[in-house]
């Protein structure tokens, strides 16, 4: 199945530390099996939601913060056998290498790509894209044969940005807060809108939540997103599972259809 499930969908230290949303990153099954960002407890939440890490063929880091990489080293573990094989791709920003240990690095194939470039895992070509005020981070930008799906990482909102987000299909987008408060190295939904409202992909889904965006509700900040934009938004939900091939014959009836746990 063509498919993106959600391991976790919190952002921000307090929500890590409490674990109110998980903080598993994203599961993707395209034409490649890959987990991007594992956060604390991404193995565990793989495990949950029914993943085989043995099958990975890559990890994604797209950068140095720990909710987005400190499961990489136990991700390599599973995809490599124990360590008894070398397979696989870690793909990682270049500032969050160092945190990766020589033992682990070994073992697997290393891609360190600046924004602007391409990669291939497999059959599958990607696109790093660059993030804005934000820890000199990357995002991907993934050229499936169900489409292209476009994951922001954190960012700050850039006129810069938007024609890396163009001729998206999905577009996930790291929404850390609501409306009400505004960052400089974040989306909020307010500018999270303004992206999707030029961009106009099929599907746009907010996720990676800080406290304050919980307290104020992720799917009411969507709905305001929706009416502001015309453009489906949908709050992720850990364990929610996007189906691709779903997704694309539902467009026909007009309805999304989703699986979740």
């Amino acid at each position: 199945m063509n498919s993106i499930t959600f391991l976790g969908t919190g952002g921000g230290r307090f929500v890590l530390l409490s674990q109110r949303r998980y903080s598993g990153g994203l599961w993707l099954y395209l034409e490649s099996t890959i987990i991007l960002d594992p956060g604390p407890g991404a193995l565990i939440r793989a495990l949950q939601f029914k993943k085989d890490p043995k099958k990975l063929d890559a990890i994604l880091v797209s950068h140095r913060h720990l909710d987005h990489y400190n499961d990489a080293e136990l991700m390599v573990e599973a995809m490599t056998y124990g360590m008894k094989k070398d397979r696989g791709y870690l793909v990682i920003n270049k500032d969050a290498l160092g945190y990766i240990s020589d033992y682990h690095k070994k073992s697997v194939r290393l891609i360190i790509p600046n924004a602007g470039e391409k990669f291939r895992i497999n059959d599958l070509e990607i696109l790093a894209i660059p993030t804005y005020r934000h820890e000199d981070g990357i995002g991907f930008k993934f050229f499936s044969k169900r489409g292209t799906i476009t994951y922001t990482s954190d960012t700050g909102y850039s006129e810069e940005l938007l024609d890396y987000y163009r001729d998206s299909r999905i577009l996930i987008l790291n929404t850390i807060f609501p409306a009400s408060k505004e960052i400089e190295t974040h989306l909020n939904t307010k500018t999270a809108a303004m992206i999707v409202k030029e961009v106009k992909p099929e599907l746009a889904i907010i996720q990676h939540f800080g406290m304050s965006m919980l307290n104020a509700s992720p799917e009411r900040e969507a709905k305001w997103m929706e009416n502001e934009t015309g453009v489906r938004t949908i709050a992720a939900r850990d364990g929610m599972t996007i189906d691709l091939k779903n997704l694309m014959e539902s467009k026909e009836e007009g309805q999304l259809k989703l699986d979740e746990f």
